[in-house]
């Protein structure tokens, strides 16, 4: 009851913070546009996305932190077992090194950052600074989240989204401009590891002592193995993802970064919503890896699965309805990127999602390795299209590599896992998820048909539009998700709803 109560309290409080980043972040958008111009606003979009990358430097390691102390966890509780102790100990002697590393790398970045940043170089120069102080302590609210004491970090994380874009208005009214940004940035990276380490040491003293770090045996090179894969992983994973908007910048300027951003800005807020349901899951998805038979792991896997496509469906119908006449609104006409571009956006969106569902179970049941060649090749077949069709087709071209990547090398290639996986056949994979498929496109469908009825954009037509979307896609969606067995976790859960907001700020009770 205890680990139902932390992933729901984790996941209500995961949501607020999304829907209250995506409320604030609608007006912070062309705030920040007004006070530093599209040209410098792009600089900065392109300046953070280089921080993304130095994440690379970990090895992996902090990347499956949660899933293996899940793990250790779950084996400590059933048998009493000490690795739990073992595998912090080694993490920790192993994020030092890591350290050294990034900060190595950060003084590259710093001497050899293009010519675009000299503007923000003293901010980005405070950023890298931070970023490598609280590296190491990035482990501790990955160690409470492999844990699963999930509603204290979705509160904190939270609180410190709220004071930190607090600080950056204020600073940004006063003229600081990107130091504004930068510090924002840096006070929500210290506060939140500090408190992360003060939670992790009230309620699991016994694994940040000197008995721990001894216990583990004189450092090994092997150790890093552990997230080797993970992290080549993630070197694909950055070429796909994370080399959009440095493409778009260095071929069409950062004027045009901005354009994009704009254009996929609701996606990319939306899409998180089904992700914090699989992120909150996972770890419970690696404790019953090791204590329940692999036909129990696999009901419940899909219907976990069928809970992210019901939102996946409504974010794919919504957008598809709304984006259009939503920039124009938001911002005004010239920051929307097309139609076309829309399409094609959530096309990869429709797809990656599909394919994530599949990848978090692969992920939770040890598949590193092949998940790591197919995400290394989807970026590289990514990041190849995107540069050589950007110039041609311009934004539309860099969508339309990130779709092939997805179509052509990750979704294949993770189905054909899952079904080794679960002894399924083609058609099993899919069976479970077809019936949303085709509501989603008769939602989808409608909504365009309506929204074509609306010319003026403003934001009485943008909310009867999404209204309408919304009301038929619950009318045909829900009834059917509610006779799966999705049900089964649905209704026992929402008893558990009125427990799982806690009535004091950041839950410091043990038992929270």
């Amino acid at each position: 009851m205890s680990r139902t109560r932390s992933f729901f309290g984790g996941a209500i409080f995961a949501y607020l913070y999304q829907a209250c980043s995506m409320l604030i972040g609608l007006w912070l958008t062309p705030f920040y546009i007004r006070t530093l111009g599209s040209h410098d606003y792009g600089i900065w979009l392109i300046g953070m996305q280089v921080l993304i990358f130095l994440l690379l430097c970990d090895f992996g390691v902090l990347a499956i932190v949660p899933r293996d102390v899940a793990r250790a966890h779950g084996k400590e509780q059933s048998e009493g077992s000490g690795e739990l102790h073992k595998l912090v100990g080694q993490t920790i002697k192993v994020v030092g090194i890591q350290t050294l590393v990034i900060a190595l790398v950060s003084i590259g970045v710093f001497f050899f950052r293009p010519p675009t940043a000299a503007a923000i170089r003293g901010p980005i120069s405070l950023a890298l600074l931070v970023f490598v102080l609280t590296f190491p302590m990035r482990l501790f609210p990955a160690v409470l989240q492999g844990l699963q004491d999930l509603k204290f970090l979705g509160q904190l994380r939270l609180c410190m989204w709220a004071v930190s874009t607090g600080v950056s208005v204020v600073l940004l009214i006063l003229g600081a401009r990107f130091w504004a940004l930068a510090c924002g940035w840096c006070l929500q990276q210290i506060v939140h590891d500090l408190v992360a380490f003060h939670r992790l040491r009230r309620v699991r003293p016994d694994l940040l002592t000197f008995a721990v770090l001894q216990s583990t045996g004189p450092f090994t090179w092997r150790w890093f193995l552990r997230g080797l894969w993970v992290n080549v992983g993630q070197i694909g994973y950055g070429l796909g993802a994370g080399t959009d908007l440095l493409i778009i910048g260095r071929a069409l300027g950062p004027a045009t970064v901005v354009v994009y951003s704009c254009t996929i800005k609701l996606i990319t807020v939306l899409q998180n919503q089904p992700q914090i349901l699989a992120s909150v899951a996972l770890p419970g998805l690696s404790h019953l890896k090791a204590s329940e038979p692999r036909q129990q792991v696999l009901h419940k896997t899909i219907s976990l699965t069928q809970a992210m496509f019901v939102m996946i469906g409504a974010v794919f119908c919504v957008v598809l309805a709304v984006n259009q006449q939503f920039v124009m609104v938001w911002l005004g006409p010239k920051f929307f990127g097309g139609l076309e571009l829309t399409y094609i956006l959530l096309l990869n969106f429709l797809v990656r999602q599909i394919d994530y569902t599949l990848s978090l179970a692969l992920f939770a049941f040890g598949y590193e390795k092949p998940l790591t060649i197919r995400t290394l090749l989807d970026g590289i077949v990514t990041f190849g299209l995107a540069m050589i069709l950007v110039r041609p087709f311009g934004l539309v071209g860099v969508a339309i590599g990130a779709l092939c990547g997805g179509l052509c090398v990750a979704l294949p290639t993770d189905v054909f896992l899952y079904m080794r996986e679960f002894k399924l056949s083609f058609v099993g994979v899919f069976r479970p998820y077809a019936p949303y498929l085709w509501r989603f496109a008769v939602v989808g469908i409608a909504g365009l048909a309506f929204a074509a009825q609306f010319h003026a954009p403003n934001w009485f037509n943008l909310t009867v539009i999404t209204t309408f979307v919304v009301v038929a896609y619950l009318l045909l969606v829900l009834p059917y998700a509610w006779r799966t067995p999705l049900r089964g976790y649905v209704e026992p859960t929402i008893s558990t709803l009125r427990s799982a907001v806690p009535t004091r700020i950041l839950g410091w009770s043990n038992n929270g």
